[in-house]
């Protein structure tokens, strides 16, 4: 029987933040949309209507998964995991191509994207692999978690979906640092990761080897800790122009249009260059609501989904998307209060885990928006059109709020 005094004991800030999100949204997606409906004889409402449509399904998960208890998940996490590797396994064979890519399940006049489901599946699993072995040190454990992450991330990376394979990475991280992980083992995962972002510039990257050896000299690494870092990076950078062979040609020039945007005006680096035109014309206060040019003119591809941030910024202007980052700041701030606050270990992670995977989600998207980051097709949560996007966000959110329910239930 669902007790609804509950809801008392529920987080009214994250209620607030989310809510104006999805307000903001709305507006934004119709703003960016409607007009274009309306000169192919649509429905100005079209998307409007779907995201609503989105929002009543994801309001279903997040009754489910406010009211279930989150300790329940940690006994699911394998069966989880073991649905995500099937669902993910299953869309290279059987998934819909658009875009140069085979991301999603076609239900109908419904799609449905299990990349995104994965994200908190992930979460879900890793809090529970760390609950049950509390510090991981061994080799035998950081293979296994080596393992448990690395197979999706392969799985996602051949769809190809680049962006959600790096959520993968970033989560990870940040749970190996809420669970307080060895720093060894941090380092062993970390300092590949910044070869393979400084391999391009060879000078670059022979220097940070150097300052490696450096490091683990004057700690006194031991001969393991000296072939396993030293060998991880070595590794990596021979890799890095073997993993570039592997990317698809649009996500090689992404990258070479985010170091150089005006090397493919109209080519790779349009959607960066259009999107930064918007966010300048929006000034201080914005141009107003359905009066944004680049937006009501549609220069900006996928401006409903990924580029959404850049609506909100012309026709909103720099108060506008204050106060959107304001309200992500809100959720992130309350995840880790609730994960301070959660009366075990599993609850403690699964919160860091949400609110890493949100904050990875709001910088990314924004990054790409004012052209800091590579053009990745991360979705804006809460924000974006997308009904998968807005069912795993909403998920967490009943998570979160599970964990805060039961965390002051405890204190009273």
């Amino acid at each position: 029987m669902i007790n609804f005094r509950m809801l008392k004991l529920s987080d009214p800030w994250l209620w607030s933040a989310v809510g104006a999100l999805i307000l903001i949204s709305l507006l934004a997606i119709f703003s960016c949309t409607h007009s274009l409906q309306i000169k192919f004889g649509g429905d100005a409402w079209f998307y409007v209507k779907r995201q609503l449509l989105s929002l009543l399904v994801g309001a279903i998960g997040l009754g489910i998964f406010t009211y279930f208890d989150y300790k329940q998940l940690q006994k699911a996490a394998p069966f989880l995991y073991g649905i995500m590797i099937i669902l993910l396994g299953g869309i290279l064979f059987m998934g819909g191509v658009g875009g140069g890519a085979q991301r999603w399940f076609q239900l109908g006049p419904l799609s449905f994207q299990p990349s995104e489901l994965s994200k908190i599946i992930m979460v879900i699993a890793l809090a529970a692999f760390f609950s049950q072995r509390q510090m991981i040190k061994g080799a035998f454990d950081a293979g296994a978690l080596l393992i448990m992450v690395g197979l999706p991330f392969l799985l996602i990376f051949k769809q190809p979906d680049l962006g959600t394979a790096l959520v993968f990475i970033i989560i990870l991280i940040g749970m190996l640092t809420a669970s307080w992980a060895s720093p060894k083992l941090l380092v062993l995962l970390i300092s590949p990761m910044i070869s393979a972002l400084l391999r391009p510039i060879l000078i670059v990257w022979l220097a940070y080897l150097v300052a490696l050896i450096i490091i683990l000299f004057l700690s006194r690494a031991s001969l393991w800790d000296w072939l396993m870092v030293m060998g991880l990076n070595i590794a990596v950078g021979i890799a890095v122009p073997f993993i570039w062979g592997m990317l698809k040609s649009y996500q090689q020039q992404r990258i070479v249009a985010f170091l150089n945007p005006g090397s493919d005006p109209q080519g790779a680096g349009y959607h960066s260059l259009q999107s930064k035109i918007a966010m300048g014309s929006g000034g201080l206060f914005g141009r107003g609501f359905l009066r944004g040019s680049q937006t009501q003119l549609h220069f900006i591809p996928e401006q409903h989904s990924d580029f959404i941030f850049s609506v909100i910024g012309e026709e909103f202007g720099f108060i506008g998307t204050a106060v959107v980052l304001s309200l992500f700041a809100v959720i992130i701030w309350r995840a880790f209060v609730i994960a301070a606050g959660s009366p075990d270990l599993f609850g403690q992670l699964l919160a860091s885990g949400i609110a890493v995977m949100t904050g990875f989600h709001v910088v990314a998207n924004v990054g790409m928006t004012l052209g800091l980051l590579p053009v990745v097709g991360m979705p804006l949560p809460f924000v974006s059109f997308g009904g998968s996007s807005l069912l795993v966000n909403m998920m967490a959110l009943g998570i979160l709020q599970s964990i805060c329910m039961r965390r002051q239930k405890i204190l009273f």
